[in-house]
């Protein structure tokens, strides 16, 4: 009798809704549970990426993550809000926009699958410690803008009906972007891309690579601009200045992003490195990790260099200390290589999803979002007592 009611209930709700839906608004309120109070509090937001909405080009010069705090600046949001809300308010309108277009994708990545066939996935998708729930609670990093341009760029790419030039030129122009808003992404979602389009068009990069040339110049020349250029030379007590005098909440915000070099980012970070940090931190990172891994290399049919896309953010791990905060990336690179391979046509569906797999996705699910470094790597374990 039970399981006759449980057939009539999934059976009602697929038939009356459509599950995109559902899990769209369900992962919405996952991710706006984990950044609003009580669950994390404006005072929990790190001061040290409040400086990325106010640091601009027009008071400092060309210097890095200057985007975002230029574009507020030129639309004055900068006024009307303290820095805490003004970072609240930006994170909780790109979960939104994430959130959306995700869906809409996915949705388009699995119009040829039953339902059946999609909930796990979609389960998968949903109940991920990386994905909606880790967006919603790292609230006002750079990472969830590069990660909506980067959504959007992959959607562009796997779309038929535009150009192997246009997409060029899309792909060019986001990854310069990205590079703007922070010159890591280099190394979270832009290889993915590009890995993408030269499976799109490889033949086509070959016979028109000189036509394709200069749109390849121009996220190399913002890379290297900002490699040599790129620090607030006039050093720490003048930034720090130049903050507090917009708001005390902004004090000693940037010191590290904007006045270390290359070099001395890598002296620090690849000292803190260890293997167990590099892997997340904690065995359970560890192991889902480990998991999303073999769903990518058992059940996707595509290139061996497009999954070997999703190891670069792990590079990063070796000029910064934000560790488990990489590992997040590789994973988040693992779901969109599903939703990619998916669009392809090039993934199968394992035939091990059941009651475990389920299990195991709702017990790591309540463990809760990864952190971002090795000294913090599962933030709610602390506050459950075993």
């Amino acid at each position: 009798m039970y399981l006759v009611r449980q057939k009539h209930i999934y059976n009602f709700l697929t038939n009356n809704f459509r599950l995109e839906s559902i899990y769209c608004l369900t992962s919405i309120c996952i991710m706006l549970v984990t950044c609003l109070p009580p669950f994390r509090s404006l005072s929990s937001i790190s001061a040290s990426l409040k400086g990325y909405y106010y640091v601009n080009y027009f008071d400092l010069g060309l210097i890095k993550r200057g985007f975002i705090g230029s574009i507020y600046k030129i639309f004055e949001f900068q006024e009307l809000f303290s820095p805490s809300i003004l970072v609240l308010l930006s994170h909780l309108f790109f979960l939104i926009i994430f959130g959306f277009i995700f869906w809409i994708f996915a949705k388009s990545c699995f119009k040829d699958w039953n339902n059946k066939q999609k909930i796990p996935f979609y389960s998968l998708f949903t109940l991920s410690p990386v994905l909606f729930l880790r967006l919603g609670y790292d609230i006002g990093r750079m990472d969830l803008i590069c990660l909506v341009l980067s959504l959007l760029t992959i959607i562009f790419t796997t779309n038929n009906s535009y150009s192997y030039f246009s997409k060029a030129i899309l792909i060019s122009l986001s990854v310069s972007i990205q590079l703007l808003i922070h010159e890591g992404s280099l190394l979270l979602y832009s290889p993915l891309i590009s890995c993408l389009y030269i499976y799109k068009y490889k033949i086509v990069i070959y016979s028109k690579f000189k036509k394709l040339l200069p749109l390849l110049l121009i996220p190399l020349l913002v890379g290297l601009t900002l490699l040599f250029f790129g620090r607030y030379e006039p050093g720490r007590e003048a930034l720090n200045l130049y903050l507090n005098n917009i708001n005390s909440e902004l004090d000693s915000s940037m010191n590290v992003e904007l006045i270390h070099t290359l070099k001395e980012s890598f002296i620090h970070g690849f000292s803190l490195l260890t293997l167990k940090s590099f892997f997340g931190g904690s065995y359970i990172i560890t192991i889902y990790y480990f998991f999303i891994l073999y769903l990518v290399f058992k059940f996707i049919r595509l290139p061996l260099y497009l999954k070997l896309s999703i190891f670069t953010p792990l590079l990063l791990s070796f000029i910064a200390r934000d560790h488990t905060r990489f590992l997040a990336a590789s994973t988040i690179c693992c779901n969109l290589l599903i939703l990619i391979s998916a669009k392809e046509s090039r993934l199968d569906c394992p035939r091990f999803f059941g009651i475990i797999f389920y299990i195991f996705l709702f017990a790591i699910f309540f463990i809760g979002p990864w952190g971002i470094g090795p000294y913090d790597p599962l933030p709610l374990i602390k506050h459950y007592s075993f």
